[in-house]
């Protein structure tokens, strides 16, 4: 069985771990005064008519969006965020708060952009900024029973925090400590903490980690799961576009074409995720290109990215569905 991990499966990880938590996740980040109550598409139309995925958006209870964006590098121009939270306020009509999470520490982070009348900020989460010491010592003390979704989040970032042990050392010691939890839980947050570390680990404490969760394809099934989250957003709001419209139009009219954007909107979401989580940032002009197949080629697509060698190979791939 092939058990490689994705080379970026720290993103579709977090995108996931915001998806899985995500009423506990803005109190964990120190979001105290933020409480989710919606998901919301996270594509958005940019000034130059095309799409972006970002990493999360929410609607929060006070009638405001929380876009969340996960680095692993410093941020140093905010210009692309601000380019985010302007395609926000024009599909949405509401306040934006952006919110960085960065898991390693940093002094680079840029909190602000100011560009004569353009103002802008955002706010950045330091993982590292918590002890792992202190945190540490009240997971360690907690029964099976008694852990809560703050307590398995502290679990999941422990290896990223601040401590005096190698990263590589909190990973095996997060793991092992995980294998205490009810499963399924237990192998969630071991591929959960797997897939976050694997970058930095070298392969003895890697199969290390694998032996201790007993896993060898748990990441790539997270990662599936990311798709199917993609594909449920999608479908649930082209859905209550449709039925906003059939008020409108007519009911079953509107169902229809709710249904029919729904599930392009799912594919879509769920293509996004698949190649991005196995090749980054999904060029330009190759999402143009995808945005004229059909619903039925999109579909064809995503059995081929699981094979493709690289986004040239899939470029050539979209064309020939395309003649």
């Amino acid at each position: 069985m092939d058990d490689a991990i994705p080379r970026h499966a720290k993103d579709v990880v977090q995108k996931l771990i915001s998806d899985i938590f995500s009423t506990t996740l803005t109190s964990w980040y120190g979001l105290s005064d933020a409480r989710i109550v919606d998901t919301l598409l996270p594509t958005v139309p940019t000034l130059t008519v095309q799409e972006h995925l970002l990493d999360r958006v929410f609607l929060t209870d006070t009638g405001e969006i929380l876009h969340l964006e996960f680095q692993s590098t410093p941020e140093v121009d905010l210009r692309r965020f601000l380019t985010y939270a302007v395609a926000l306020i024009n599909t949405h009509n509401r306040p934006v708060r952006t919110v960085v999470v960065y898991l390693y520490p940093t002094a680079l982070a840029q909190s602000r952009l100011e560009r004569r009348s353009v103002q802008y900020h955002v706010e950045n989460v330091m993982i590292a900024d918590k002890s792992g010491p202190t945190i540490w010592q009240h997971l360690a003390t907690l029964e099976p029973q008694d852990w809560r979704d703050s307590d398995i989040l502290d679990l999941t970032f422990y290896p990223f925090m601040d401590d005096v042990l190698s990263r590589s050392d909190r990973a095996l010691r997060a793991a092992t400590l995980a294998t205490i939890l009810p499963k399924p839980m237990q192998q969630r947050v071991g591929a959960l903490i797997l897939g976050l570390t694997s970058s930095f680990l070298d392969e003895k404490v890697l199969k290390s980690m694998k032996e201790v969760l007993k896993m060898n394809d748990l990441v790539r099934e997270l990662e599936e799961e990311a798709i199917q989250h993609g594909w449920n957003i999608g479908l649930q709001k082209g859905l209550e576009q449709g039925l906003q419209q059939g008020l409108q139009q007519g009911l079953q009219q509107g169902l229809q074409q709710g249904l029919e954007e729904g599930h392009r909107n799912g594919v879509w979401t769920s293509l996004e995720i698949l190649i991005g989580s196995r090749f980054g940032d999904i060029p330009a002009a190759l999402k143009t290109t995808m945005a004229d197949l059909t619903e039925a080629q999109l579909l064809k697509l995503i059995p081929q990215i699981l094979l493709v060698e690289s986004l040239d190979n899939l470029k050539k791939i979209v064309e020939q569905n395309l003649q």
